[in-house]
């Protein structure tokens, strides 16, 4: 009796069972390359989970997960996403409308904001970087007898005298 139910739980099901996992539907193209010259030309890229998986269920095991990697991925990235459906017809939209008929949807939206936000942050970063390389360093430097704190730009010292008033000149000793 052991042995009947084994081979009941372990037999594979019938082939006209098996379908195709649901994350092979999905691929993604760069929008600007949609052009009507590229699609004559077949010069595009187009970005696929790379499953061919066939299962009884929704989705194999563990593509489910692979299906939100990518939606999250290509969100961010701003491509245009299609899914294909078993006649052939492909419905394009963004990621978090395809992702809208799973549960993971939630999950989607907030990995897209959460790239975007990082992709703002590294870019308000380099912003700042080159702010800082323009803006002139602090030095000091020796004028005559007495240290004085300012910029050095092109070869010219500019500094604030005593009494506050800018001054320039180009005879300078850089200290320490």
């Amino acid at each position: 009796m052991a042995a009947k139910n084994t081979a009941a739980k372990t037999a594979q099901p019938a082939a006209d069972e098996l379908h195709a996992c649901e994350c092979s539907r999905y691929d993604a193209v760069f929008p600007d390359e949609l052009t009507e010259e590229n699609l004559e030309s077949g010069n595009y890229q187009i970005f696929e989970t790379g499953c061919t998986a066939q299962t009884k269920r929704l989705f194999a095991p563990g593509h489910d997960a692979k299906l939100k990697s990518a939606l999250i991925k290509w969100g961010a990235l701003g491509l245009d996403i299609r899914r294909t459906d078993e006649g052939g017809v492909a419905t394009s939209a963004e990621a978090v409308k395809h992702a809208s008929a799973f549960k993971f949807a939630h999950m989607v939206a907030a990995g897209i904001k959460r790239a975007e936000d990082k992709r703002l942050a590294k870019l308000a970063k380099a912003e700042e970087r080159a702010a800082k390389k323009a803006a002139p360093k602090v030095v000091t430097a020796k004028v005559g007898r007495w240290e004085r704190q300012g910029t050095v730009e092109g070869g010219v010292f500019t500094y604030q005298d005593a009494k506050g008033a800018t001054k320039t000149t180009t005879k300078f000793a850089l200290v320490g």
